[in-house]
């Protein structure tokens, strides 16, 4: 198991996917004593080694590393590198980046000559003198290199990623690139950053700062993504600060946007957000206030998300609505909601409603919430042939016990 090497941030290094070389791929040079035996040893030694290294035994890491690297065979480059990796941790880089430079004389063609590369970035930003990213082919090791000059305030490292933003550059580059300058706090950095998320710059990534912004940022971001939403027509930007201020928990702003929207399509993304971020009195509220139809369908999906505080908001709606559609559509969705605990509130509305397409609703949320007790009591007591085969009918769809045996019951009639 790796550990994590680079100076930067965790989620930096992840957005760079910076990987392990595998076994694999590591370079095999033979000697006499390549044998069965001497590779079950060498293998030993390298995962002791590796597990001395996740435990912080730097010492005795050290110690058996030399010996794979002795033995010259398939894990020795893999055993340099994280020799050098052990040198830094013990205070001694200098010693670190010799040990790379043996690396790449001994095994020019090895996989962890990357992950030397890395380090040696780490070790020189560190010291004052970071590698210049020009004089690195590899992607992710020249935004490595772009994150060191910018954490070591060099302002060269601007230009550059100013440079990669705006040339020709794949879009895979741009996107990863933009995420290095997403962490740079000065106002020359997010100047840029804002300008692109208002798409002054390339829109292709537009959509990509506004959801950088919105981790970064969190809720101090609102404001300017309500903004930006103001003055866009463009549906997938809109749709990317509707996400965003899920991410940020901002509900006030997604009812804005509910309440005012005039397209159908964005109104009902606000309001389903709304949902999955579990904002109950809001869209109760939006509920009460709307008379759009297609609103108030929304808002009764939406509740789903909320699960069982959900359940018990369309308990109200059930209550209280005259639409029958809309009641129905309440009905229904208490079962998914809520699961077996909506069952006594599906029971009493089965008891009181007159009108059978209410009655069937509330079988149809018992057996989505998989409610075989409830659904063989209501066969036993309705009255109804045309409803009992309707209730039986589920039945015959769910597979346990309970249901089981009713249907045997039913059959031995």
């Amino acid at each position: 198991m790796k550990t994590n090497q680079w100076f930067c941030l965790a989620a930096i290094c992840t957005a760079l996917s910076l990987s392990a070389p595998s076994a694999a791929g590591l370079i095999f040079h033979p000697t006499e004593a390549d044998s069965p035996a001497a590779n079950a040893r060498e293998e030993q030694l390298y995962s002791d080694a590796t597990r001395a290294i996740n435990e912080s035994r730097w010492s005795d890491a050290e110690s058996l590393l030399d010996q794979v690297v002795d033995q010259h065979g398939r894990r020795a480059d893999g055993a340099l590198y994280w020799k050098a990796y052990v040198e830094n941790k013990e205070g001694r880089p200098s010693d670190a980046l010799s040990i790379c430079t043996s690396l790449r004389q001994s095994y020019p063609k090895s996989n962890w000559l990357k992950e030397c590369n890395a380090l040696e970035i780490e070790i020189r930003g560190k010291g004052g003198s970071p590698v210049q990213p020009q004089s690195e082919q590899d992607e992710d090791l020249k935004l490595l290199a772009l994150n060191s000059l910018m954490q070591s305030g060099d302002a060269n490292a601007l230009p550059i990623l100013q440079q990669i933003l705006e040339g020709n550059q794949p879009e895979r580059l741009k996107e990863r690139t933009l995420f290095v300058l997403a962490q740079d706090q000065s106002k020359p950095a997010q100047d840029i950053l804002g300008q692109i998320m208002r798409g002054e710059r390339d829109p292709g990534l537009q959509v990509k700062a506004i959801r950088l912004l919105s981790v970064a940022k969190g809720q101090q971001a609102a404001d300017t993504l309500a903004d930006i939403y103001g003055k866009s027509s463009n549906q997938s930007v809109k749709k990317a600060i509707l996400d965003s201020y899920l991410v940020m928990g901002a509900p006030d702003k997604l009812v804005q946007v509910a309440q005012h929207e005039t397209d159908p399509g964005l109104m009902r993304h606000a309001i389903s957000t709304l949902g999955a971020l579990g904002a109950v009195a809001q869209l109760s509220s939006m509920y009460q206030a709307t008379s759009s139809k297609d609103a108030k369908a929304a808002i009764i999906s939406a509740f789903v998300a909320a699960g069982g505080r959900g359940a018990d908001a369309l308990g109200v709606i059930v209550s209280s609505e005259q639409d029958p559609d809309l009641r129905r559509k309440a009905i229904r969705n208490m079962g998914i909601a809520g699961g077996s605990s909506a069952s006594p509130a599906l029971l009493a509305i089965y008891s009181k409603s007159t009108d059978e397409e209410s009655k069937r609703a509330v079988v149809d949320a018992l057996f989505v919430a998989g409610d075989a007790h409830d659904l063989v009591a209501l066969a036993r007591s309705e009255k109804d042939p045309t409803a009992q085969r309707e209730i039986v009918g589920k039945l015959a769809l769910i597979h346990n016990k309970e249901a089981t045996d009713y249907m045997m019951e039913v059959l031995n009639k």
